[in-house]
């Protein structure tokens, strides 16, 4: 990647913050762009956009090579159950001015993070080639997984129309330093070190805690990215499935998540709220085939790490 113009979209993120710190380390000529969350590093490296604005968009990709799309508008589960359609249209948006600045400015490589939300409810780990566009997402699930959907087609017809290149990578639950904690944005891991931490008694979990994750460090995540970007082969639209491979139950989670945060308190789970979707696993065959094996953080190394993020930067502000 070295002399590479890359640009990261949304690169003040989870993700995108740890992608572009790595790509400038390994001599990469990077630009990042941020919204709302001023960047923490390289902030001389980054402009302000609003990517739902086809122009700002054009700027941003302006002599990029390639562009890896971190960005995106996300809600915790409460928002997506009370209020699906935040997720849609900022995104479509967000995708839609990427690809068409790309193809405009003549950038070589798209690489698309799109979701494990695409796939149909299964009780097994699922293939690529397992997604059934006849079968909805889990509901849940529903607005976000046809949005994710119909950005991956999005890429393809970019793709076969123009020949832009494209790769397309779904994730499972990613977590780690600079997740997002706020409490309307906040996932299930950032959610519950943040109330772990404010030693908040009863300690109530949503659902039974028998949901089934595979739960994917970010710095395991960046590490997937940069081997995808670093390929020889042409970028052909080809989804690849990114996991640790690990299952872990909420409840697993949630008594990791108290014993490194020091929280005495005994879990009780409210199986009348929301429960999500009781397994979501992904096969990785293909990444491993492609990519070879990959190192996984332990899950609760991971957890150590976010916390100790978070707790310095909550030390920071009270100092402020």
């Amino acid at each position: 990647m070295k002399g590479r113009r890359v640009l990261v979209a949304g690169a003040a993120g989870l993700a995108g913050s740890a992608l572009l710190d790595r790509l400038y380390g390994l001599g990469a000529e990077v630009r990042g762009t941020f919204h709302e969350r001023a960047p923490a590093l390289l902030p001389e490296h980054h402009l302000r956009a609003d990517l739902t604005r086809l122009d700002d968009c054009l700027v941003a990709t302006a002599r990029m090579q390639d562009v890896v799309i971190c960005a995106a508008q996300t809600f915790g589960a409460q928002i997506m159950r009370d209020e699906p359609t935040r997720l849609v249209l900022p995104n479509l948006q967000i995708h839609s001015n990427l690809f068409e600045a790309c193809r405009i400015n003549g950038v070589e490589r798209v690489l698309v993070i799109s979701s494990s939300t695409v796939y149909q409810e299964a009780f097994r780990p699922l293939r690529e080639d397992e997604l059934d566009l006849n079968r909805q997402p889990f509901a849940l699930y529903q607005g976000v997984g046809w949005m994710k959907r119909y950005v991956e087609e999005l890429a393809r017809f970019y793709h076969d129309r123009y020949g832009l290149g494209v790769a397309i990578v779904r994730p499972s639950n990613l977590y780690g330093p600079r997740d997002k904690f706020e409490d309307d944005r906040s996932h299930v891991l950032p959610a519950l070190i943040k109330r772990a931490l404010a030693r908040e008694t009863p300690f109530v979990v949503w659902g039974t805690g028998a949901a089934v994750r595979d739960f994917l460090f970010v710095d395991d995540f960046v590490d997937d990215l940069l081997a995808v970007l670093s390929l020889e082969r042409p970028f052909r639209c080809e989804p690849l499935n990114l996991a640790s491979g690990s299952e872990l139950t909420i409840r697993e989670a949630v008594r990791t998540i108290l014993d490194v945060c020091r929280h005495d308190a005994t879990p009780q789970y409210d199986p009348t709220k929301p429960d999500a979707i009781p397994y979501r696993m992904l096969d990785t065959t293909k990444a491993e085939a492609i990519l070879g094996r990959r190192d996984r953080t332990p899950f609760r190394a991971g957890i150590e790490q976010t916390v100790r993020w978070y707790r310095d930067l909550t030390e920071v502000h009270r100092a402020a």
